[in-house]
């Protein structure tokens, strides 16, 4: 059985406006509000990844920083299967998004993929989150706590 490739798409920001409203209680009891501007790439895959597929998130993961966006998230829920050997070139993305100020999460993760994962030695080397919206606020979270 050969790997196919059946969905690729980029979404930006958390809901419509690519804004979100941070609320925090100070230790005197006085709530700060932020309001933060979200820029999270979010790539949604499909079906069997294999080198040909993997090499294209990479391609993409390049097109993305490359147009600013450094913080981005791997949904692959609807992934199948990944060739373990090709997540090294992944994992060499996530780290080029790292020095440039960003990052590469991963959510959707079946216990199959994190075997994968796990038996290609990269388990550490992603945060993982069941949820796409789970990884975007993991974003969200680190920057609000560098501000404050």
């Amino acid at each position: 059985m050969g790997f196919h490739f059946k969905e690729f798409f980029f979404e930006k920001g958390i809901g419509e406006t690519g804004t979100m409203a941070l609320q925090r209680m100070t230790k005197t009891g006085v709530r700060e509000a932020a309001s933060v501007q979200t820029d999270v790439a979010v790539l949604r895959c499909a079906g069997e990844m294999g080198n040909l597929e993997l090499a294209q998130i990479g391609e993409e993961l390049f097109r993305l920083s490359r147009r600013g966006h450094q913080k981005v998230v791997l949904d692959l829920s609807r992934v199948e299967h990944l060739d373990y050997r090709s997540l090294g070139a992944l994992s060499a993305q996530a780290r080029l998004l790292r020095s440039m100020g960003g990052d590469l999460k991963l959510c959707g993760l079946s216990p199959y993929l994190a075997a994968i994962f796990r038996a290609a030695g990269l388990e550490e080397a992603f945060e993982t989150y069941a949820e796409a919206e789970d990884a975007k606020r993991a974003f969200l979270s680190s920057f609000f706590c560098l501000r404050h």
